[in-house]
């Protein structure tokens, strides 16, 4: 087996819609036999330093927490990650999605569409042209249909399809997450293996 990770999960310290405690979160991911894990705020990405000190908190040594963001535009969220976390303040919110999409491509990032048929927050039919690294089709907060839907998605424009949590609450941590091979130090290594779909859906070990 590879690395278990959840690349999509929200606190409440920068989120206002999620209900999980930072200092919960490293510990939950580890019961959840997680071997990392990536927060994504809205229109936040922590900081380096931040992100080791939960993992010291957790006395969790060698489990690789990393951070992106989620991107909330006019019509769809995108997934961003591998960015500074200088670089989220120019994401202004609530703007074309193409357009910045393909900001956040030409810094070099790994872009997925978060729940991209879920209904009221989903994408428009530009989503079929739209250069997407892949697209979420398994998370806590897309229902059975919609993950239906989204699978028929992938498999039409050819976007890779992602799982992972989104989880908004502490025992979502852990319900979807992806599988890599080893080789995963950093977020930078996290972001070409994206880039390069050079992931599986897994079979997790805990749905909360």
């Amino acid at each position: 087996m590879g690395l278990l990770f959840d690349i999509h999960t929200h606190t409440r310290r920068f989120s206002a819609c999620s209900r999980i405690d930072k200092q919960e979160l490293v510990l939950r991911a580890v019961e959840a036999g997680l071997d990392g894990l990536v927060i994504t705020e809205h229109h936040h990405q922590w900081e380096e330093e931040e992100l080791a000190a939960l993992v010291e908190a957790a006395d969790a040594p060698g489990f690789l927490l990393f951070a992106g963001f989620e991107y909330s535009s006019s019509k769809g969220d995108i997934l961003v990650y591998g960015l500074d976390a200088t670089a989220v303040k120019s994401f202004e919110p609530d703007q074309d999605p193409e357009q910045m999409l393909q900001k956040a491509l030409k810094m070099g990032a790994a872009c997925i569409a978060a729940h991209p048929t879920r209904a009221s927050v989903g994408f428009d039919g530009r989503i079929t042209r739209m250069p997407f690294h892949a697209m979420e089709v398994q998370s806590v907060n897309l229902q059975p249909e919609e993950q239906r839907q989204a699978r028929m998605l992938s498999r039409k424009t050819g976007i890779p399809g992602v799982a992972a949590s989104d989880a908004h609450h502490l025992e979502d941590v852990g319900a979807y997450a992806l599988e890599f091979d080893n080789g995963i130090q950093s977020v930078a290594d996290l972001t070409e293996h994206l880039r390069q779909a050079r992931f599986r859906i897994a079979k997790t070990p805990c749905r909360g």
